[in-house]
């Protein structure tokens, strides 16, 4: 009964907030053109010519194909056009179509991993040469890898990511535990682990999208958006010291404790309703009724 009681309430209230979503919304769009000056003008604009210069897609270069309205109460507010060269590049699922490349300052490294252990160090190794955001020009580029030592995926990437500073001494190869600082997925949108990602002057410029992690895939990756070279091509492959790390190729399992407060908190809250149920009255009542009857049977006999 209290279950279903439970069920009502959640549909009164979601019915209720829908109901006073859609008045806000109206309001909101009477606010506007009250504003604006056209709820009380009776007479259309007489509109401005605007140039025809139209993309190879036929939209109109500088226009959105979204109304104010709409980006304010968020519809369609996630179409771009595709000839935009400002659009990100993070989101795509084609990672090798119409891409362009970045400018790299060489970086001296001594071909390990470095592996992050503060948001000080992070910012240290992502810290821009200059001021300038361009590609075309020559920039600080780092290739980070985002984990946690509880996830069997980063557990997989780990040899092949141990075995890439080898190919790549003149990149910033780093590796950063995504559980332990997770401040940084909202930054960098991380919403999966394991997640590769490239930076150029500090900026995050594109995902590794591909389903298989090797060292060559890797390589490939790199080459598309950096133009750096492997050092040995041939010498491509993963060995016996990848495996021992700085990156752990095996699952740690962990204890969270707030995993464990939520499930007692769940437990007490669950025991709580079904002590104010009827089943549970039915149930005290059953066994003081059976008590009092053994009591009765005992006392008789003796």
């Amino acid at each position: 009964m209290i279950f279903f009681k439970i069920l009502v309430l959640i549909v009164v209230v979601t019915f209720g907030m829908s109901i006073v979503t859609a008045i806000e919304l109206k309001g909101l769009q009477f606010l506007i053109k009250l504003i604006s000056g056209d709820f009380m003008e009776s007479k259309k604009k007489i509109e401005a010519p605007t140039p025809n210069i139209k993309s190879p897609n036929g939209n109109i270069r500088g226009y959105t194909t979204y109304s104010f309205m709409d980006r304010i109460v968020n519809q369609n507010s996630k179409i771009c056009l595709r000839d935009d060269d400002l659009l990100t590049e993070l989101n795509d699922t084609k990672p090798y179509v119409g891409r362009k490349s970045v400018k790299c300052i060489p970086f001296k490294g001594n071909g390990t991993l470095l592996m992050i252990d503060s948001i000080k160090e992070l910012a240290l190794l992502l810290q821009p040469n200059g001021n300038s955001t361009k590609r075309t020009e020559p920039g600080n580029c780092a290739l980070i890898l985002f984990y946690t030592k509880s996830c069997p995926g980063s557990a997989m990437v780990a040899p092949h990511f141990n075995a890439l500073p080898r190919q790549f001494p003149n990149l910033k190869i780093a590796a950063i535990d995504a559980l332990k600082h997770y401040s940084l997925n909202s930054d960098f949108g991380i919403i999966g682990l394991p997640t590769i990602m490239i930076f150029h002057q500090g900026r995050p410029l594109v995902k590794y999208n591909e389903t298989s992690y090797s060292v060559k895939n890797f390589i490939k990756f790199i080459h598309r958006y950096t133009n750096l070279e492997a050092y040995k091509l041939n010498a491509a492959y993963v060995t016996s010291d990848d495996f021992n790390g700085p990156l752990s190729n095996k699952v740690a399992y962990e204890r969270d404790i707030w995993l464990w407060v939520a499930w007692l908190f769940i437990i007490a809250c669950a025991c709580y309703y079904f002590s104010r149920s009827r089943l549970y009255n039915q149930i005290v009542e059953m066994i003081k009724r059976t008590w009092r009857e053994s009591e009765a049977q005992h006392e008789h006999q003796n």
